[in-house]
């Protein structure tokens, strides 16, 4: 199918020509996620790479059990019942928009009522002890608070020495430029950046080592996994598409250079 004839035909378009254009993420990539099927991997949360990018961060942050995790921007919480259930941490789950109440109801579904903890937090107006943490995951939720130069030396505070940060979200595979097409634009466009440019404002003050930073192998898969779901899910509720997915499926079918992406940064807190 063409743009042109997405544009014209949209909505009313026959599902198999959307699957084709948006395909899922292949289950078998990620045997860590076998006992999930590719609905719960992405039920409850927000945002593309849903647990399966929530599977590659915990990975590379070597959790232990019995630490103490800050789940930065949690959404819904997915991401910290997934880090509680398979890794046997204590979650702190925030978030300035999803109420507590809400999360808490899922928390106690799942039998984690003593290892997630729900809290309403803005990300600059952090209210637990310095040092309190032994790592900090922000998924699709760091480029909103986190591009402030001065941040990080903030955010820091409350990691222990050699503590670990991951965060990962949408990304450009470059920085912006004048001449970017309009299509491959988004509202919060001029809060992605380059892994490039992430890596370079994570070293600025001299706080932390950056052990990994740059696009992930997925992460045009990503979107289209994200998009694919949305088809889905809002076909399964017998609901309207969402305003913003015309929009979305035309920017990743005009992007034949996978400028659109998803980037991933590990870091570790000097001693």
């Amino acid at each position: 199918m063409n743009l042109e004839k997405l544009k014209k035909n949209y909505p009313n378009i026959e599902l198999e020509e959307l699957y084709e254009l948006f395909p899922r993420i292949t289950m078998t990539d990620y045997p860590e996620l076998s006992e999930y099927s590719w609905e719960a991997c992405h039920q409850d949360s927000l945002g593309g790479g849903a647990l399966f990018l929530t599977s590659e961060m915990a990975q590379k942050m070597e959790l232990e059990a019995g630490m103490r995790v800050l789940d930065l921007g949690c959404g819904r919480g997915a991401s910290s019942i997934f880090l509680a259930k398979h890794y046997g941490v204590t979650v702190v789950a925030a978030d300035n928009w999803v109420l507590p109440s809400a999360n808490w109801l899922c928390v106690q579904r799942e039998g984690l009522d003593d290892d997630v903890i729900p809290v309403k937090m803005d990300a600059r107006n952090i209210f637990f002890p310095e040092g309190y943490f032994d790592a900090i995951f922000s998924m699709n939720a760091y480029l909103y608070f986190g591009t402030d130069d001065l941040y990080l030396s903030y955010l820091t505070k409350f990691i222990r020495n050699s503590g670990r940060i991951c965060i990962a979200g949408p990304c450009y595979a470059e920085e912006l430029r004048p001449d970017t097409p309009k299509e491959l634009l988004e509202d919060e466009s001029f809060a992605y950046h380059s892994p490039q440019w992430w890596g370079n404002h994570f070293t600025k003050m001299d706080l932390i080592n950056v052990l990994h930073c740059q696009e992930h192998p997925k992460g045009r898969e990503f979107w289209l996994d994200m998009i694919r779901w949305i088809i889905e899910d809002t076909q399964t509720r017998g609901e309207s598409y969402p305003d913003f997915l015309l929009h979305d499926m035309v920017m990743l079918l005009s992007d034949q250079a996978r400028f659109v992406t998803y980037f991933m940064l590990l870091a570790e807190k000097k001693s």
